[in-house]
């Protein structure tokens, strides 16, 4: 298994190295590359159908080459049980800021078949990858994506946050995006924040001291991943044949330990 420093170089690097090289020539070069990765990534989609396998977006149509504990569906799995608990409630909006790959907000409007959905993110290479999941996934007619996220902005998308379901993750920039003198419909959101002080000490500290007055605060601590979180039924025989690749497939990679944040109004 590649070292954790290992994977925070590779990672340090990402950026850099997608702003340099085009999408379709780094599409070209993986195979090259990383045949072995590239092989069994291949295995995983077909044995998947292209979908999360398992947790509560199973059936969710993926992009290719998604992360790997999103096909798996082992991904986050501590909030597996706050998700699926989430998704029995009405909501009339759901809004999710630090959208990625859109992998939260099309599982959410796949297990909340009413709300409106809008989205947040700073890239325009995600937006399109956001735009297509959510267009695989026949939510697009419920679908906002929308930029990055500003107080101003936020604000606007929030409203008074009456019925709405708000899911964070903006490494570290949810300090402000938490502060209710800035957004006022905070105070009757249900959030679900990411927090992020490994990159920004005393982050979830400040979340906390925006909304304790106004919302109950659940911690959620990250947990370890073993080979006993690869969906077993998805491939068995590659957890024989290789286990080590199954316990990389599931590493989410932090950095270090990280805690969510379940904000529910008082």
């Amino acid at each position: 298994m590649p070292d954790a420093p290992q994977h925070g170089i590779r990672n340090a690097l990402r950026p850099v190295y997608r702003a340099l090289v085009s999408e379709s020539l780094r599409a070209r070069l993986r195979p090259l590359a990383y045949p072995a990765d590239t092989a069994f990534r291949t295995v995983l989609w077909r044995a998947a159908h292209g979908a999360v396998a398992a947790g509560p977006f199973t059936g969710l149509k993926l992009a290719p080459r998604p992360f790997l504990p999103h096909l798996l569906g082992t991904y986050e799995r501590e909030l597996h049980a706050t998700i699926d608990a989430l998704c029995t409630r009405h909501w009339k909006r759901v809004i999710n800021v630090g959208g990625g790959n859109g992998y939260y907000i099309a599982g959410l409007g796949r297990r909340i078949p009413r709300a409106e959905l809008l989205v947040f993110e700073l890239t325009a290479e995600a937006r399109e990858v956001i735009a297509a999941t959510m267009h695989r996934n026949g939510l697009a007619d419920r679908m906002t994506i929308l930029g990055a996220a500003d107080a101003t902005n936020f604000a606007a998308a929030l409203g008074d946050g009456s019925d709405t379901l708000v899911v964070i993750d903006v490494e570290g920039v949810e300090i402000e995006l938490t502060d209710p003198a800035r957004v006022p419909g905070l105070r009757r959101a249900t959030l679900l924040v990411e927090t992020h002080d490994v990159l920004r000490p005393g982050c979830k500290d400040a979340v906390v001291a925006h909304l304790s007055a106004t919302h109950v605060v659940h911690a959620i601590p990250t947990q370890a991943r073993t080979l006993e979180d690869f969906p077993r039924a998805l491939a068995p025989w590659l957890m024989r044949l290789a286990p080590t690749r199954c316990v990389e497939a599931v590493q989410e990679w932090r950095g270090g330990p990280q805690e969510w944040l379940l904000l529910e109004p008082r």
